[in-house]
């Protein structure tokens, strides 16, 4: 009897243990979603495990919260703490350890499934998706159409729609998005442009959408909104069998390609552009990177531009490319090839550009040429020249010598025959006056001045006197006077 009461006290003891930590996570989730769970654990003193991972998958804490309790002057605290996690299949939830005031408390596992989404029924949404081909090679492009659907009598108040993870697939959302009505529902409408990776058996997962709405049923309600809650709407789901493309080819579509050259005729040493350019519908982001091997030029390149655009509900693209070429001697420009899987007509297809012949004048060789000839003749005849030269400017040296000295003297003679001139002239005044003045008699003035006769009037009339009985003093001062004044 004491055994039993000791085990229901024990049985007690640890539910009320068990009471104290709360774990709310849900028994299955749709693939794709988070797995978002919550613990709840009341005590004056709460120490929780710690959390990284489970069953392989990385946990990340949301948030917490603590509030006070007060019942029967037992004051408890509560402690809350959100986490979620990623997992792609069933698994379970461990056992967790806590500590509680001093007290080990262990909570049981749990299994947990993982399903995969199944479309949504219901008359109020409705989510679908649909291709426009079925059958598909690798990098073929197809249109996947989004559709959502919902009564306009409900009052959403906000509608999320995930990204949508294409896996195995290139996709691209076009503009092209619309909304309208068909009777009593309104409709969005979306579309992708998608492309197959890789061959075999590939699957679209379905999408989905989260709608909040006004909960109307609910008797719960807020003093300043409306309760809400949310609804996830799923959409259906695409298998679609994607087939290798033949002889190792990587683009499907239709495709053309073509060259230009700016000039044919270059001299050695300048440049040539040359434009490579593909256009077409298809996967044009695939090309492979064109490039020249030409061994006699040197050649510089740019990297390929792609502009793509969507045109008559096809994936249309041009690819363009230019190149600097520099040659070294007259080059031939090989073709480009392409090739591409035709579809429509079920065969692979090979195009390529023009060949480009180009010609390089060597204007500056045949100049070197024309040099080193030259040079060869001066060598030949390099004595000749060089005494030819010696002799000519020794000519010219004695000529110009001779001239420069010829006209030297001859602008001194010139010089000194004006300066003699003034120079007798200023003589003969000068001994005429002297040659009077040193005469001591009459006779010897008029023998002095008779050649000077019929020089001047005045002259004439003091030689007269002087011949006659005058003084000879005042007279031969008077004689000077005029000398002075002619100049003679």
């Amino acid at each position: 009897m004491y055994l039993i009461k000791y085990l229901i006290f024990l049985n007690l003891f640890f539910i009320s243990l068990f009471a104290n930590v709360q774990i709310n996570i849900p028994k299955s989730i749709i693939k794709g979603d988070a797995v978002v769970f919550s613990i709840e654990a009341s005590g004056n003193d709460i120490e929780f495990p710690k959390l990284t991972s489970i069953n392989g998958n990385t946990i990340q804490e949301l948030g917490s919260s603590t509030s006070t309790n007060i019942i029967n002057s037992t004051i408890t605290k509560k402690i809350k703490k959100t986490y979620s996690f990623y997992a792609l299949n069933d698994f379970i939830f461990p056992s967790l350890t806590f500590v509680i005031d001093g007290n080990k408390v262990q909570t049981q596992e749990q299994e947990i499934k993982v399903l995969n989404a199944q479309k949504t029924k219901s008359k109020y949404f409705d989510l679908n998706i649909s291709s426009s081909l079925d059958d598909l090679y690798v990098g073929e492009n197809f249109i996947l159409t989004v559709v959502f659907k919902y009564d306009k009598q409900l009052q959403i108040v906000d509608l999320a729609f995930e990204n949508p993870n294409f896996e195995n697939f290139w996709s691209k959302q076009l503009d092209n998005s619309k909304q309208y009505e068909e009777g009593s529902f309104i409709v969005q409408e979306l579309k992708f442009l998608l492309f197959p990776l890789k061959e075999g058996l590939l699957k679209i997962n379905p999408l989905k959408i989260k709608a909040q709405i006004l909960d109307t049923n609910r008797n719960s309600f807020s003093l300043f909104s409306n309760s809400t809650k949310v609804v996830r709407v799923y959409s259906n789901e695409l298998n679609f069998n994607i087939k290798k493309l033949p002889n190792n080819i990587n683009l499907i579509g239709d495709f053309d390609i073509k060259a230009s050259i700016d000039k044919n005729k270059i001299k050695k040493g300048e440049a040539l552009s040359y434009k490579l350019e593909i256009e077409g519908y298809g996967n044009i982001d695939d090309i492979e990177n064109k490039t020249l091997n030409i061994q006699e030029a040197t050649i510089y390149e740019n990297k390929p531009e792609v502009k793509t655009s969507f045109k008559d509900d096809k994936y249309f693209g041009i690819y363009s490319k230019t190149f600097s070429i520099i040659p070294n001697k007259s080059i031939v420009i090989p073709s480009i090839n392409l090739s591409y899987f035709n579809k429509e007509l079920n065969k692979v297809i090979s195009k390529k550009t023009n060949e480009f012949k180009i010609e390089v004048i060597e204007e500056i060789t045949n100049k070197k040429i024309e040099r080193l000839q030259k040079k060869d003749i001066k060598k030949i005849n390099e004595k000749q020249i060089i005494k030819t030269i010696e002799v000519i400017s020794i000519k010219d040296r004695i000529i110009f010598f001779c001239l420069g000295v010829f006209i030297t003297l001859l602008i001194l003679c010139l010089y000194f025959y004006v300066i003699n001139r003034s120079k007798k002239k200023d003589f003969k005044n000068e001994s005429l006056v002297k040659q009077v003045n040193k005469t001591k008699n009459k006779d010897e003035l008029l023998r002095l001045l008779s050649v000077y006769i019929k020089i001047n009037s005045n002259l004439d009339e003091l030689i007269f006197l002087l011949e006659k009985d005058s003084d000879f003093i005042l007279v031969k001062k008077d004689i000077i006077k005029i000398l002075k004044k002619i100049n003679l």
